[in-house]
């Protein structure tokens, strides 16, 4: 190719055309890369946002279900007494004190001496001691709060007060580990003894996951309680709780 006029300006025309198809290859590579990264920050994103969403919907759904549970009046409280009678040393076997209860047509049941809190109780504590000695004519010491169950209460069973709502209110049952210090049934009196619906029979068993699992102890979240804690009751009495 010679040197002259022709020639130089095909060679500027050559080397524009060059210049301008590496600027448009270089913006081609800018976008895709732009379009890359905007792929990754939306892969990123999407879990987050996802766990999020699911977040908030378990929120909604924790909230409709227990809101209804801290909305229920107590219309009923119950003293109740998990009551061993005899030596608590490690080579011994205290006996736990129960009533067996039965009514014409039901099958027997097992409970744990105690009743109601009236409302001339001072205390859930005081409750516990006056019902000992309605139900057993006992006196007991070492009282230490163990375990509360709540229950819907039951309109065909539970006495309940003017105020109480049937098909809403929760009766608490706060059973107390505690040791017997005297019983003289002579002295029982209230309505047990007064006006009984059905037999009333002071019972005693072994205080040992077989002797508990011998007799039909209620309520049953009492008796997996009792499973579960045979050692920590008696940890309860132990004469270094303070």
């Amino acid at each position: 190719m010679g040197s002259g006029p022709g020639s130089r300006l095909l060679g500027r025309l050559v080397a524009g055309a060059a210049r301008e198809q590496s600027a448009v290859d270089r913006r081609r590579r800018e976008r895709a890369g732009e379009r890359s990264a905007r792929r990754a920050r939306s892969v990123r994103r999407a879990p987050v946002c996802g766990l999020y969403q699911a977040g908030r919907g378990f929120a909604r759904r924790r909230a409709r279900q227990t809101s209804p549970m801290t909305e229920r009046p107590v219309v009923k409280r119950t003293a109740r007494a998990i009551l061993l009678d005899g030596d608590l040393d490690a080579d011994a076997t205290p006996q736990l004190v129960l009533i067996k209860r039965t009514k014409p047509g039901e099958a027997p049941y097992w409970i744990t001496p105690g009743g109601g809190v009236e409302p001339e109780d001072p205390t859930v504590i005081d409750a516990l001691h006056r019902e000992m000695d309605e139900e057993l004519g006992a006196k007991v010491t070492d009282v230490v709060p163990a375990f509360v169950d709540t229950v819907p209460i039951d309109a065909a069973r539970d006495t309940l007060p003017e105020q109480g709502i049937p098909d809403q209110g929760v009766k608490v049952q706060h059973f107390f580990a505690c040791r017997l210090a005297s019983m003289d049934l002579s002295r029982r009196h209230g309505p047990e003894v007064d006006a009984p619906r059905g037999e009333y029979e002071v019972v005693r068993v072994p205080f040992t996951r077989e002797g508990i699992a011998s007799v039909g102890v209620v309520p049953s979240s009492l008796r997996d309680y009792l499973d579960a804690n045979i050692e920590g009751v008696r940890a309860l009495l132990a004469g270094d709780l303070g």
